[in-house]
């Protein structure tokens, strides 16, 4: 059975990102799409399942080159820039949770100015 290639305009129609963007990715060097005789890219399944990989690595913040060496890396190296990602994401979780606490006392702060609220102080004078 014949794997099927798709033109980069099918691949990127079918990721919901542009053509530009894998063209982009290729440059940055986080893919490498097949090639036809006269240089036109095509792209078989398993790289669809890396760039669909590359796209949420993305969305958490990770930088192309990270996902560059994430695709093509060893697996212990893919262990330790997720898991390095992992921790930036848990400390903006807990930055953003303490965000929101000190907005849900705002919310509902009785001082007439923020400034005199030992509450809205010590959110304001804590460590960012």
């Amino acid at each position: 059975m014949r794997m099927q290639l798709l033109r980069i305009g099918e691949a990127a129609e079918r990721l919901g990102v542009s053509a530009h963007l894998l063209r982009h990715w290729e440059v940055e060097g986080v893919i490498t799409p097949h090639r036809t005789a006269s240089g036109a890219r095509r792209y078989d399944p398993e790289l669809l399942d890396a760039l669909s990989i590359a796209i949420k690595c993305q969305q958490a913040g990770m930088s192309l080159s990270v996902i560059a060496q994430l695709l093509n890396g060893r697996r212990h190296e893919r262990r330790r820039l997720v898991a390095k990602q992992r921790d930036v994401i848990n400390r903006q979780r807990a930055q953003l949770e303490r965000v929101a606490a000190f907005l849900d006392h705002v919310l509902e702060c009785s001082h007439p100015v923020l400034r005199e609220c030992p509450a809205c102080q010590d959110f304001v004078s804590s460590a960012p």
